[in-house]
């Protein structure tokens, strides 16, 4: 494998990690909102963020690669507005998509086909988190902060498995 793409590879280990830890602030936020579906929709994503990470950690030692275990920066998961922390969601989404784009870019020119068929994938799930981000920042606008509406929004939540 291509140093540069394993270096991108190993640099999404971490940013996967991190997106772990943003999206269990959101959690704890909207657990402190009293929001406890809301809470629970977004420690399911942590989840999923973690097995996207380890996805790729495994990937890179299948192919015989070094995976580097570097410190995952600190989250500041701090919202003023149910509002906010959904934006931020939204906004992290879309660069990780950045991020494994970049990466598919680098593995095309290397004509890595293996990196490019697992990172199919990974842009397939993106395409589902923006989908599912874009559409939690909609109806939280639509809805605003009124306490009715968001009850009625958590209760919906509580559909997601």
């Amino acid at each position: 494998m291509n140093k540069k793409v394993s270096e991108l590879l190993n640099a999404q280990v971490n940013k996967e990690f991190y997106s772990a830890y943003l999206y269990l602030g959101i959690s704890k936020f909207f657990t402190q909102q009293d929001l406890p579906v809301f809470a629970a929709w977004y420690k399911v994503q942590a989840e999923e963020e973690q097995e996207h990470a380890m996805k790729i950690y495994a990937y890179l030692l299948d192919q015989d690669e070094d995976v580097s275990l570097d410190a995952i920066a600190e989250v500041k998961a701090e919202f003023k507005t149910i509002l906010d922390a959904v934006q931020e969601a939204d906004k992290h989404e879309h660069y990780i998509t950045d991020e494994i784009v970049k990466i598919m870019d680098a593995a095309v020119a290397d004509k890595d086909y293996r990196t490019q068929l697992m990172l199919n994938w990974f842009i397939s799930e993106q395409q589902e988190e923006e989908t599912n981000s874009k559409e939690m920042v909609a109806k939280v606008k639509m809805l605003g902060n009124d306490a009715k509406n968001l009850y009625l929004l958590d209760k919906e939540l509580a559909e997601r498995k």
